[in-house]
C-alpha cells in the first residue's frame, strides 16, 4: 500500500511537471508570435476596439455616471422607504434604482447639449474669425518680427531669406502637393465626415449601452465574484477582488479628479481672457482645459497652440498669456490638483512620465490619460507581491533597510558596509599567492632577525666570559 501511495505521488509530481514544462513551452511560442507578429497583432486589436467601440463608449459613459447613480439611488431609497413605511418592498428599492438611472442619464445628456450650445457658436466664431483675417495676421507677424531686428542688418537677411523660404515652401505645397492630390484630399475629407457620423452614432448605442450596464450592475458584479470563487480558492479569491477594488477607486478618482480639475482650469483660463479681452478666448479656453486633463505633458500642449493664436492676434498680449498660464499651471499643481485628486495615485514623477510616454506611443491621446492610472495599478500591485514574498521570508518592507544592505550570511543577519568591488576567482587567487608570499617573506624576515639576535646574545655571552 505505502508502495503504491508512493508511486501515485511521483506520479502526481511528475505529471505537474509535464505541465509546467508544457505552459512555460506554450508561452514561450506565443511571445515569440507576438513579438514576430505585432503589427499583425496591433492592427487586429485596434479592429477589435473599433467593432466594440459602442461598448467601450458605454462602459465610459456607465463608469463615469456610476458615483452620480449610487448617491440618487440611496437617496430615492431613503425617499421610498418614508412614502411607503411598512409597505416598503424590493419592488419599490427596484423602481428607486431604475429612476436613478434615468435621471443620471438625463442629467449626462442636458450637461453634454448645454456645453456644446454653447460652445459650438463660439468656436464657430473665433474660427471663422481666424480664416478671415489670416491674410492681416500673416502681414501683422511678417512686420512685428522685421521691426523687432530693424536695428541689425545681418539678422535681417537672415530672417528675410527665411521668409523667402517659407514663402517657396507654401506655394511648392499648394502647386506641387496639395493641388495634384486633390483626389486624396477629398476622400480623406470624406472619411473624416464618415467617422464623424460613425462616432455619433457609436456614441448613440453607447448611451444605450451604458443604460443596461447601470441597470444591471450589481448582477453583473455578482456574476463576476461567483466566477472568481469557482475558479480561484478562497483566499485567492479575496485578493482578486481587493485588486478590482482597488483598481476602481485609483481609475475612478483619477479620471472623476482629472475632468472637475479641467472644468476649474478651463473656466478660470476663459474669465482671465474675458477680463483683459483677449482674443479667441473660447477657443484658447477649451483647448487649455481638454489638455489639462493629460498629465505633466498637457499645460504645454495645450499652451503652444494657444499662444500662437493670441500671438497672431497681438504679439503683447501673447505675453501676458504666456505669463497667466504660467501662473495657472503653478496653482494648478501646488493647490487644485493636490486638493481634487489626493494621493489617488501613489507613483513618482519619473513613473508618470514613463507611463505618459508608453501609453502615448502605444494608444495616442487614450494612452496618455489612461496610461498613469494603469501603471499605478500596476506598480502598486508589483509593490504588495514584493512587500508579501518579503514578509514571508521574514524581511522587512522598508526601502531603507535594503540601501546599505550587501547581503545575509549564512544564519540569516543582515550583511551591511561599503560595497566591495567585483573579483574574478583568478584574481582572488592571485590575491591569496601574494598574500601567502608576504606572509612567507615576513616568516623568513622573523626567521633572519632571531638568528641575528641570537648569534649577538651568544657573541655578548662570550666576550663576558
Amino acid at each position: 500500500m505505502e508502495d503504491k501511495k508512493k508511486n501515485r505521488h511521483l506520479d502526481l509530481i511528475d505529471t505537474k511537471r509535464m505541465l509546467t514544462i508544457a505552459s512555460a513551452g506554450c508561452i514561450i511560442v506565443l511571445f515569440y508570435l507576438l513579438i514576430g507578429k505585432f503589427p499583425l497583432v496591433l492592427k487586429s486589436l485596434g479592429r477589435l476596439i473599433s467593432a466594440l467601440s459602442p461598448i467601450i463608449i458605454g462602459c465610459i459613459i456607465a463608469f463615469l455616471l456610476n458615483p452620480i447613480v449610487n448617491r440618487l439611488r440611496i437617496w430615492l431609497r431613503e425617499v421610498f422607504k418614508n412614502i411607503f413605511k411598512d409597505k416598503y418592498s424590493d419592488k419599490h428599492a427596484h423602481m428607486a434604482d431604475g429612476i436613478s438611472v434615468v435621471l443620471s442619464i438625463i442629467f449626462f445628456l442636458l450637461i453634454l447639449t448645454a456645453f456644446f450650445w454653447i460652445l459650438i457658436p463660439s468656436l464657430y466664431e473665433s474660427i471663422n474669425s481666424l480664416y478671415d483675417n489670416f491674410d492681416k495676421y500673416t502681414t501683422n507677424t511678417e512686420n512685428f518680427v522685421r521691426n523687432l531686428v530693424k536695428d541689425y542688418p545681418k539678422v535681417v537677411n537672415v530672417v528675410n531669406n527665411y521668409m523667402d523660404d517659407i514663402e517657396a515652401a507654401i506655394k511648392n505645397l499648394f502647386t506641387e502637393k496639395l493641388l495634384p492630390n486633390m483626389d486624396t484630399v477629398v476622400k480623406t475629407l470624406s472619411s473624416g465626415i464618415i467617422g464623424s457620423v460613425k462616432f455619433v452614432f457609436n456614441f448613440l448605442i453607447g448611451i444605450i449601452a451604458a443604460i443596461y450596464i447601470l441597470s444591471s450592475k450589481d448582477k453583473y458584479s455578482a456574476q463576476f465574484k461567483k466566477l472568481v470563487y469557482a475558479v480561484f480558492p478562497i483566499k485567492k479569491g479575496n485578493k482578486i477582488l481587493a485588486v478590482t477594488e482597488y483598481i476602481d477607486g485609483v481609475f475612478s478618482g483619477f479620471i472623476s479628479g482629472k475632468i472637475i480639475d479641467s472644468i476649474i482650469i478651463g473656466v478660470i483660463c476663459f474669465a482671465f481672457c474675458r477680463i483683459v479681452e483677449m482674443p479667441y478666448a473660447v477657443l484658447v479656453s477649451v483647448i487649455i482645459g481638454v489638455t489639462n486633463i493629460i498629465p505633466f505633458f498637457g499645460p504645454f500642449i495645450g499652451a503652444i497652440p494657444s499662444a500662437f493664436l493670441v500671438f497672431v492676434e497681438s504679439p503683447k498680449m501673447c505675453l501676458v498669456f504666456i505669463i497667466f498660464i504660467v501662473i495657472l499651471q503653478q496653482i494648478d499643481g501646488n493647490i487644485l490638483g493636490p486638493l481634487i485628486l489626493g494621493d489617488t495615485i501613489g507613483i513618482s514623477s519619473f513613473w508618470i512620465l514613463f507611463a505618459i510616454l508608453l501609453g502615448g506611443n502605444l494608444f495616442g491621446f487614450a494612452g496618455m490619460v489612461l496610461g498613469v492610472p494603469t501603471f499605478a495599478c500596476i506598480y502598486a500591485l508589483l509593490i504588495r507581491t514584493i512587500g508579501d514574498g518579503l514578509e514571508k521570508k521574514g524581511l522587512k518592507n522598508d526601502t531603507e533597510y535594503f540601501i546599505a544592505l550587501r547581503g545575509f550570511d549564512e544564519n540569516g543577519n543582515p550583511i551591511r558596509g561599503p560595497k566591495k568591488r567585483y573579483e574574478s576567482q583568478s584574481m582572488i587567487k592571485k590575491r591569496e599567492k601574494q598574500k601567502a608570499q608576504l606572509q612567507a617573506s615576513k616568516e623568513l624576515l622573523n626567521k633572519v632577525t632571531h638568528f641575528d639576535k641570537k648569534t649577538d646574545d651568544s657573541n655578548k655571552h662570550q666576550e663576558e666570559k
